[in-house]
Protein backbone atom coordinates (compact mmCIF):
# COMPACT_ATOMS: atom_id res chain seq x y z
CA UNK A 1 0.00 0.00 0.00
CA UNK A 2 1.46 3.79 -1.14
CA UNK A 3 1.71 6.34 1.25
CA UNK A 4 -1.42 8.04 -0.40
CA UNK A 5 -3.37 4.50 0.21
CA UNK A 6 -2.52 4.51 3.76
CA UNK A 7 -3.23 8.37 4.51
CA UNK A 8 -7.11 7.68 3.09
CA UNK A 9 -7.42 5.11 4.84
CA UNK A 10 -6.69 6.07 8.35
CA UNK A 11 -8.54 9.79 7.40
CA UNK A 12 -11.98 8.05 6.59
CA UNK A 13 -13.90 6.32 3.78
CA UNK A 14 -12.62 6.35 0.84
CA UNK A 15 -13.67 9.57 -2.16
CA UNK A 16 -16.23 8.35 -4.59
CA UNK A 17 -15.56 9.55 -7.85
CA UNK A 18 -17.69 9.74 -11.20
CA UNK A 19 -15.78 8.67 -14.14
CA UNK A 20 -17.91 10.00 -17.01
CA UNK A 21 -16.47 8.57 -20.27
CA UNK A 22 -17.51 9.35 -23.69
CA UNK A 23 -17.91 6.17 -25.84
CA UNK A 24 -17.37 7.24 -29.13
CA UNK A 25 -14.75 6.69 -31.47
CA UNK A 26 -11.00 6.20 -29.78
CA UNK A 27 -12.40 6.88 -26.17
CA UNK A 28 -13.90 3.55 -26.15
CA UNK A 29 -10.41 1.69 -25.68
CA UNK A 30 -9.46 4.70 -23.48
CA UNK A 31 -12.17 4.50 -20.87
CA UNK A 32 -11.34 0.75 -20.84
CA UNK A 33 -7.33 0.84 -20.38
CA UNK A 34 -8.24 3.64 -17.47
CA UNK A 35 -10.81 1.26 -15.83
CA UNK A 36 -7.97 -1.64 -15.83
CA UNK A 37 -5.14 0.70 -14.60
CA UNK A 38 -7.27 1.58 -11.78
CA UNK A 39 -9.01 -1.56 -10.99
CA UNK A 40 -5.95 -1.73 -7.64
CA UNK A 41 -6.30 0.82 -6.63
CA UNK A 42 -7.24 1.15 -2.89
CA UNK A 43 -7.73 4.42 -1.57
CA UNK A 44 -10.80 5.56 -4.24
CA UNK A 45 -14.18 4.47 -4.85
CA UNK A 46 -14.48 4.67 -8.64
CA UNK A 47 -18.27 4.67 -10.04
CA UNK A 48 -17.89 4.48 -13.41
CA UNK A 49 -20.97 6.08 -16.16
CA UNK A 50 -20.02 5.08 -19.81
CA UNK A 51 -22.28 7.71 -21.99
CA UNK A 52 -22.82 6.15 -25.38
CA UNK A 53 -24.53 8.15 -28.25
CA UNK A 54 -26.66 5.64 -29.67
CA UNK A 55 -31.00 5.99 -30.56
CA UNK A 56 -32.56 4.06 -27.70
CA UNK A 57 -34.16 5.81 -24.88
CA UNK A 58 -33.48 9.45 -25.20
CA UNK A 59 -33.28 9.02 -28.61
CA UNK A 60 -36.51 8.61 -29.02
CA UNK A 61 -37.48 12.57 -27.81
CA UNK A 62 -39.04 14.10 -30.75
CA UNK A 63 -36.54 16.07 -32.59
CA UNK A 64 -33.85 16.92 -30.22
CA UNK A 65 -33.63 12.69 -29.66
CA UNK A 66 -31.91 12.78 -33.37
CA UNK A 67 -28.70 14.93 -32.11
CA UNK A 68 -25.82 12.99 -31.74
CA UNK A 69 -24.71 16.16 -29.15
CA UNK A 70 -28.22 16.61 -27.04
CA UNK A 71 -28.34 12.66 -26.47
CA UNK A 72 -24.86 12.29 -25.05
CA UNK A 73 -24.68 15.28 -23.35
CA UNK A 74 -28.29 14.09 -21.41
CA UNK A 75 -27.16 11.02 -20.92
CA UNK A 76 -24.33 12.30 -19.08
CA UNK A 77 -26.49 14.51 -16.65
CA UNK A 78 -28.55 11.65 -15.85
CA UNK A 79 -26.13 9.63 -15.17
CA UNK A 80 -23.75 12.09 -13.00
CA UNK A 81 -27.59 12.70 -11.20
CA UNK A 82 -28.33 9.28 -10.80
CA UNK A 83 -24.74 8.47 -9.25
CA UNK A 84 -25.12 11.28 -6.91
CA UNK A 85 -28.47 10.82 -5.18
CA UNK A 86 -27.46 6.89 -4.52
CA UNK A 87 -24.24 8.41 -2.63
CA UNK A 88 -23.08 12.05 -3.17
CA UNK A 89 -19.75 11.43 -5.19
CA UNK A 90 -16.80 13.62 -4.23
CA UNK A 91 -15.19 14.34 -7.53
CA UNK A 92 -15.81 13.83 -10.85
CA UNK A 93 -14.14 12.87 -13.79
CA UNK A 94 -15.48 14.15 -17.08
CA UNK A 95 -14.10 12.51 -20.57
CA UNK A 96 -14.75 14.79 -22.45
CA UNK A 97 -16.14 18.14 -22.98
CA UNK A 98 -18.58 17.35 -25.42
CA UNK A 99 -20.64 15.81 -22.87
CA UNK A 100 -20.39 18.16 -20.14
CA UNK A 101 -22.76 21.32 -21.58
CA UNK A 102 -25.54 19.74 -19.90
CA UNK A 103 -23.98 19.30 -16.58
CA UNK A 104 -22.46 23.23 -15.59
CA UNK A 105 -24.56 22.74 -12.17
CA UNK A 106 -23.60 19.21 -11.21
CA UNK A 107 -19.67 21.23 -12.20
CA UNK A 108 -20.29 23.71 -9.87
CA UNK A 109 -21.00 21.59 -6.82
CA UNK A 110 -18.88 18.65 -7.04
CA UNK A 111 -14.72 19.24 -8.23
CA UNK A 112 -14.35 18.17 -11.80
CA UNK A 113 -11.25 17.21 -13.49
CA UNK A 114 -12.52 18.08 -17.52
CA UNK A 115 -10.40 15.29 -19.69
CA UNK A 116 -10.23 16.08 -23.37
CA UNK A 117 -8.32 15.11 -26.98
CA UNK A 118 -9.01 18.47 -28.70
CA UNK A 119 -11.37 21.41 -28.22
CA UNK A 120 -14.05 22.13 -30.17
CA UNK A 121 -11.40 24.74 -31.97
CA UNK A 122 -9.42 21.66 -32.47
CA UNK A 123 -11.89 19.90 -34.23
CA UNK A 124 -12.76 22.89 -36.56
CA UNK A 125 -8.67 22.69 -38.02
CA UNK A 126 -10.14 18.73 -39.03
CA UNK A 127 -13.73 19.54 -40.35
CA UNK A 128 -13.81 18.17 -43.34
CA UNK A 129 -12.53 14.81 -42.87
CA UNK A 130 -14.84 14.59 -39.82
CA UNK A 131 -18.16 15.37 -41.89
CA UNK A 132 -18.38 18.38 -39.73
CA UNK A 133 -19.46 22.17 -40.57
CA UNK A 134 -18.10 25.10 -39.41
CA UNK A 135 -20.92 27.56 -39.14
CA UNK A 136 -20.69 31.16 -38.46
CA UNK A 137 -22.33 34.17 -36.79
CA UNK A 138 -24.50 33.83 -33.53
CA UNK A 139 -24.86 29.82 -33.44
CA UNK A 140 -21.22 29.09 -33.78
CA UNK A 141 -20.34 31.99 -31.01
CA UNK A 142 -23.36 30.16 -29.14
CA UNK A 143 -20.89 27.05 -29.21
CA UNK A 144 -18.16 28.51 -28.46
CA UNK A 145 -19.34 30.34 -25.18
CA UNK A 146 -20.98 26.87 -23.95
CA UNK A 147 -18.11 24.94 -24.45
CA UNK A 148 -15.71 27.74 -22.55
CA UNK A 149 -18.32 27.77 -19.88
CA UNK A 150 -17.99 23.83 -19.89
CA UNK A 151 -13.46 24.49 -19.22
CA UNK A 152 -13.92 27.47 -16.49
CA UNK A 153 -15.98 25.12 -14.25
CA UNK A 154 -13.70 22.84 -14.84
CA UNK A 155 -11.45 22.85 -11.23
CA UNK A 156 -8.97 21.08 -12.89
CA UNK A 157 -8.22 19.93 -17.12
CA UNK A 158 -6.09 17.56 -18.62
CA UNK A 159 -5.17 17.59 -22.39
CA UNK A 160 -4.40 14.61 -24.72
CA UNK A 161 -1.12 16.44 -26.35
CA UNK A 162 0.56 20.41 -26.16
CA UNK A 163 -1.47 20.59 -29.75
CA UNK A 164 -4.96 20.22 -27.58
CA UNK A 165 -3.47 22.73 -24.74
CA UNK A 166 -1.94 25.58 -26.90
CA UNK A 167 -5.83 25.32 -28.40
CA UNK A 168 -7.32 25.42 -24.34
CA UNK A 169 -4.53 28.73 -23.40
CA UNK A 170 -4.41 30.70 -26.97
CA UNK A 171 -8.59 29.97 -27.91
CA UNK A 172 -10.49 29.71 -25.02
CA UNK A 173 -8.22 31.86 -22.23
CA UNK A 174 -7.74 29.04 -19.70
CA UNK A 175 -5.03 29.49 -17.68
CA UNK A 176 -1.52 27.56 -18.77
CA UNK A 177 -1.14 26.39 -15.41
CA UNK A 178 -4.45 24.42 -15.24
CA UNK A 179 -3.73 22.57 -17.87
CA UNK A 180 -1.56 19.48 -17.65
CA UNK A 181 -0.91 17.01 -21.13
CA UNK A 182 -1.05 13.35 -20.02
CA UNK A 183 -0.83 11.63 -23.19
CA UNK A 184 -3.63 8.76 -23.87
CA UNK A 185 -2.63 5.58 -22.51
CA UNK A 186 -1.60 2.20 -22.93
CA UNK A 187 -1.88 -1.12 -20.57
CA UNK A 188 1.64 -2.64 -20.96
CA UNK A 189 1.01 -5.11 -19.44
CA UNK A 190 -1.53 -6.90 -21.64
CA UNK A 191 1.41 -6.51 -25.47
CA UNK A 192 4.75 -8.84 -25.67
CA UNK A 193 7.72 -8.13 -23.10
CA UNK A 194 10.03 -6.01 -25.10
CA UNK A 195 12.83 -8.38 -26.97
CA UNK A 196 10.37 -11.43 -26.98
CA UNK A 197 9.77 -9.75 -31.11
CA UNK A 198 12.38 -11.38 -32.13
CA UNK A 199 11.48 -15.38 -32.03
CA UNK A 200 8.73 -14.39 -34.24
CA UNK A 201 8.69 -17.52 -37.41
CA UNK A 202 10.92 -15.69 -40.57
CA UNK A 203 8.17 -14.58 -43.78
CA UNK A 204 7.02 -11.48 -45.21
CA UNK A 205 7.63 -8.33 -43.07
CA UNK A 206 3.46 -8.11 -41.69
CA UNK A 207 2.12 -4.24 -41.50
CA UNK A 208 -0.57 -3.59 -39.57
CA UNK A 209 -3.26 -0.94 -39.89
CA UNK A 210 -5.65 -0.59 -37.02
CA UNK A 211 -8.53 2.62 -38.01
CA UNK A 212 -12.29 2.26 -37.99
CA UNK A 213 -13.12 4.92 -39.96
CA UNK A 214 -10.60 3.71 -43.40
CA UNK A 215 -10.35 6.99 -45.66
CA UNK A 216 -10.35 9.35 -42.68
CA UNK A 217 -7.25 7.61 -41.25
CA UNK A 218 -5.44 6.88 -44.55
CA UNK A 219 -6.00 3.28 -45.32
CA UNK A 220 -6.58 3.95 -48.88
CA UNK A 221 -3.54 5.42 -49.37
CA UNK A 222 -1.63 2.99 -47.39
CA UNK A 223 -3.66 0.09 -49.79
CA UNK A 224 -2.53 1.83 -52.73
CA UNK A 225 1.08 1.93 -52.12
CA UNK A 226 0.82 -1.70 -50.73
CA UNK A 227 -0.64 -2.96 -53.42
CA UNK A 228 1.40 -0.96 -56.48
CA UNK A 229 4.54 -1.67 -54.76
CA UNK A 230 4.78 -3.76 -52.04
CA UNK A 231 2.84 -6.72 -51.84
CA UNK A 232 5.69 -9.35 -53.52
CA UNK A 233 7.90 -8.48 -49.85
CA UNK A 234 5.24 -7.86 -47.58
CA UNK A 235 1.95 -8.95 -46.01
CA UNK A 236 -0.64 -6.55 -44.86
CA UNK A 237 -2.98 -6.48 -41.97
CA UNK A 238 -6.12 -3.94 -42.04
CA UNK A 239 -8.21 -3.71 -38.92
CA UNK A 240 -11.25 -1.67 -40.23
CA UNK A 241 -14.93 -0.54 -40.30
CA UNK A 242 -15.72 -0.97 -43.88
CA UNK A 243 -16.19 -4.13 -46.26
CA UNK A 244 -13.00 -4.94 -48.20
CA UNK A 245 -12.09 -7.82 -49.98
CA UNK A 246 -9.27 -10.09 -48.71
CA UNK A 247 -6.29 -11.35 -50.83
CA UNK A 248 -2.94 -11.05 -53.04
CA UNK A 249 -1.03 -10.32 -49.11
CA UNK A 250 -4.22 -8.56 -47.99
CA UNK A 251 -6.11 -10.10 -44.72
CA UNK A 252 -8.98 -7.61 -43.66
CA UNK A 253 -10.44 -7.81 -40.18
CA UNK A 254 -13.73 -6.73 -39.65
CA UNK A 255 -15.55 -6.42 -35.69
CA UNK A 256 -12.15 -6.76 -33.76
CA UNK A 257 -13.04 -4.62 -30.36
CA UNK A 258 -10.33 -3.43 -28.51
CA UNK A 259 -8.36 -5.31 -26.47
CA UNK A 260 -9.61 -8.08 -27.84
CA UNK A 261 -7.12 -11.18 -28.02
CA UNK A 262 -7.65 -11.08 -31.44
CA UNK A 263 -6.37 -7.55 -31.88
CA UNK A 264 -3.39 -8.05 -29.43
CA UNK A 265 -2.56 -11.22 -31.64
CA UNK A 266 -2.65 -9.21 -34.85
CA UNK A 267 -0.26 -6.30 -32.54
CA UNK A 268 1.92 -9.52 -31.58
CA UNK A 269 2.38 -10.57 -34.89
CA UNK A 270 3.49 -7.48 -37.12
CA UNK A 271 6.58 -6.28 -37.71
CA UNK A 272 5.47 -2.29 -38.67
CA UNK A 273 2.69 0.14 -37.41
CA UNK A 274 1.03 2.12 -40.18
CA UNK A 275 -1.02 4.84 -39.93
CA UNK A 276 -1.52 7.37 -42.20
CA UNK A 277 -3.95 9.54 -41.65
CA UNK A 278 -5.80 12.33 -42.69
CA UNK A 279 -7.31 13.77 -39.52
CA UNK A 280 -6.86 12.34 -35.88
CA UNK A 281 -6.12 14.20 -32.50
CA UNK A 282 -4.52 11.71 -30.46
CA UNK A 283 -4.67 8.47 -31.89
CA UNK A 284 -4.54 5.69 -29.17
CA UNK A 285 -3.78 3.03 -31.36
CA UNK A 286 -0.26 4.69 -31.47
CA UNK A 287 0.55 3.79 -27.91
CA UNK A 288 -0.72 0.51 -28.73
CA UNK A 289 1.75 -0.04 -31.32
CA UNK A 290 4.60 1.65 -29.02
CA UNK A 291 3.34 -1.53 -26.65
CA UNK A 292 3.73 -4.36 -28.65
CA UNK A 293 7.18 -2.43 -29.50
CA UNK A 294 6.77 -1.72 -33.54
CA UNK A 295 8.04 0.95 -35.50
CA UNK A 296 5.66 3.19 -36.51
CA UNK A 297 5.12 5.35 -39.77
CA UNK A 298 2.22 8.12 -39.36
CA UNK A 299 1.54 11.68 -40.63
CA UNK A 300 2.47 14.98 -39.29
CA UNK A 301 -1.60 15.62 -38.42
CA UNK A 302 -2.73 17.56 -35.12
CA UNK A 303 -1.32 15.94 -31.80
CA UNK A 304 0.69 12.81 -34.19
CA UNK A 305 4.07 14.06 -33.90
CA UNK A 306 4.08 14.01 -30.25
CA UNK A 307 3.54 10.30 -30.44
CA UNK A 308 6.39 9.59 -33.11
CA UNK A 309 9.95 10.35 -32.81
CA UNK A 310 10.53 10.76 -36.14
CA UNK A 311 13.65 8.88 -37.28
CA UNK A 312 14.16 7.40 -33.89
CA UNK A 313 10.66 5.27 -33.07
CA UNK A 314 9.19 5.29 -36.80
CA UNK A 315 8.72 7.76 -39.55
CA UNK A 316 6.78 11.10 -39.67
CA UNK A 317 5.73 12.11 -43.75
CA UNK A 318 2.70 14.59 -45.01
CA UNK A 319 -0.62 13.99 -45.49
CA UNK A 320 -1.57 12.08 -48.55
CA UNK A 321 2.15 11.61 -49.43
CA UNK A 322 2.13 8.26 -50.96
CA UNK A 323 5.93 8.26 -52.16
CA UNK A 324 7.18 9.31 -48.98
CA UNK A 325 4.76 6.46 -47.80
CA UNK A 326 6.07 3.72 -49.84
CA UNK A 327 10.26 5.12 -49.20
CA UNK A 328 9.77 4.80 -45.11
CA UNK A 329 8.03 1.33 -45.86
CA UNK A 330 10.48 0.00 -48.10
CA UNK A 331 13.07 1.41 -45.76
CA UNK A 332 11.58 -1.10 -42.81
CA UNK A 333 10.82 -3.75 -44.86
CA UNK A 334 14.25 -4.24 -46.04
CA UNK A 335 15.98 -3.71 -42.49
CA UNK A 336 15.41 -6.05 -39.73
CA UNK A 337 18.07 -4.18 -37.91
CA UNK A 338 16.51 -0.98 -38.14
CA UNK A 339 12.53 -2.39 -37.71
CA UNK A 340 14.34 -3.78 -34.18
CA UNK A 341 15.65 -0.49 -33.31
CA UNK A 342 13.14 1.39 -33.80
CA UNK A 343 10.44 -0.96 -31.92
CA UNK A 344 12.91 -0.83 -28.62
CA UNK A 345 12.92 2.97 -28.93
CA UNK A 346 8.94 3.07 -29.53
CA UNK A 347 8.70 0.78 -26.53
CA UNK A 348 10.89 3.05 -24.29
CA UNK A 349 9.25 5.92 -25.65
CA UNK A 350 6.30 4.06 -25.03
CA UNK A 351 6.95 3.21 -20.84
CA UNK A 352 8.12 7.32 -20.66
CA UNK A 353 4.82 8.28 -21.78
CA UNK A 354 2.28 6.48 -22.71
CA UNK A 355 2.03 3.75 -19.59
CA UNK A 356 -2.04 3.98 -18.89
CA UNK A 357 -0.88 2.43 -15.47
CA UNK A 358 1.46 5.51 -14.76
CA UNK A 359 -0.38 7.76 -16.71
CA UNK A 360 -4.23 6.72 -14.76
CA UNK A 361 -2.59 6.99 -11.45
CA UNK A 362 -1.57 10.71 -11.99
CA UNK A 363 -5.23 11.43 -12.74
CA UNK A 364 -6.28 9.58 -9.66
CA UNK A 365 -3.96 11.85 -7.54
CA UNK A 366 -5.59 14.99 -8.81
CA UNK A 367 -8.97 13.55 -8.33
CA UNK A 368 -8.15 12.14 -5.15
CA UNK A 369 -6.64 16.35 -3.95
CA UNK A 370 -10.13 17.52 -5.65
CA UNK A 371 -12.23 15.21 -3.33
CA UNK A 372 -10.10 16.15 -0.20
CA UNK A 373 -11.17 19.39 -0.93
CA UNK A 374 -14.55 19.08 -1.21
CA UNK A 375 -14.45 17.23 1.82
CA UNK A 376 -12.42 20.14 4.00
CA UNK A 377 -15.40 22.12 2.52
CA UNK A 378 -18.12 20.22 3.65
CA UNK A 379 -20.15 21.11 6.85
Amino acid sequence: MTTTEIGASLAGPKPRIGFILEQGLGHVAYGLSLRHALQDRADIEPVWLEVAFGQQGVGRIPVLGKSYAFRGNLRARLAIGQAHRERPLDALFLHTEAIGLFAGDWMARIPTLLSLDATPKNYDELAAWYKHRVGTGPIERAKFLAHRGVMRRARRITAWSEWAKRSLVEEYGVASDGVVVIHPGTTLTAFPEPGSRGARKPGPVRILFVGGDFERKGGDVLLGVFRDHLSTTCELDLVTGVDLPSGAGVRVHRGLKPHSPQLLRLYAEADVFVLPTRADCSPVVLGEAMAASLPIVATRVAGVPEAVRDGETGFLIDRDDAGALRDRLERLASSPALRARMGRAAREFGEERFDMRKNANRIADVLVELSGARRNRAP
